[in-house]
């Protein structure tokens, strides 16, 4: 475990070099209890909770692109963004119990630590968004050679790189359920490798999915 900082919370915008400043995670307009919404945004902003999480996408997302800027190493796509104490409990009594248990974690100790979330710029520091779809997974191998190690062999990201467990409504049962999450720059190539050569298509950029939380972010004119 690193040693907290005495003085000052930790600002890791730094460490994320080469990113110009974007607007890819809009604010939400905040809704008293009983008040009508006051636009499209804030109806969105009530349905970008992952299953069982309480936090915001947006919150999720900048202690992900916050975490992974701190340990992402570029020659170590395998092992870097799976830190050892953050491994999910695999033994939670749901999927989405399972993907809580990393968010939870992760957030606690960024609040403990004084890191501060990557909030100020509101960017993906040009990292990108990535889709896992669990029930289509074939477990061929193919993506884990592709991109030395960044999927496991079951196509899994790095569970340090995981915002959130979602759901649709499609008919394909093995496309309900979806893991978003965020690709550091360094890993790009590798993850994009990994995605060209999987038949199944159960690991996609969120760009190119239809599914509920990409179709909401294009509707905002995120670039993700």
């Amino acid at each position: 475990m690193r040693e907290a900082p005495r003085d000052e919370p930790r600002d890791l915008t730094q460490r994320c070099t080469g990113a110009q400043p974007s607007s890819l995670v809009q604010s939400r307009p905040s809704r008293a209890p009983g008040e009508p919404y006051r636009s499209t945004a804030d109806l969105i902003s009530t349905r970008m909770y992952s299953l069982k999480d309480t936090a915001h996408f947006d919150q999720r997302l900048a202690e992900t692109v916050t975490w992974c800027c701190d340990h992402a190493a570029a020659s170590e796509p395998k092992r870097s963004l799976r830190y050892e104490p953050l491994y999910p409990c695999i033994l939670s009594e749901t999927r989405a119990d399972v993907v809580l248990s990393v968010l939870m974690y992760r957030g606690e100790w960024l609040k403990q630590q004084r890191i501060k979330p990557l909030t100020k710029d509101r960017n993906l520091r040009q990292g990108r968004l990535l889709c896992y779809f669990p029930d289509a997974n074939l477990a061929d191998g193919a993506a884990e050679v592709a991109s030395e190690g960044f999927f496991d062999i079951n196509n899994i990201p790095p569970w340090d790189t995981w915002i959130g467990l979602y759901r649709s409504n499609v008919r394909d049962v093995s496309y309900q359920a979806y893991l978003i999450s965020s690709v550091p720059e360094l890993f790009l190539a590798q993850a994009g490798s990994g995605v060209d050569v999987n038949p199944e298509g159960c690991i996609m950029w969120l760009h190119d999915t239809d599914t509920p939380i990409g179709n909401l972010l294009r509707s905002e004119h995120w670039q993700f």
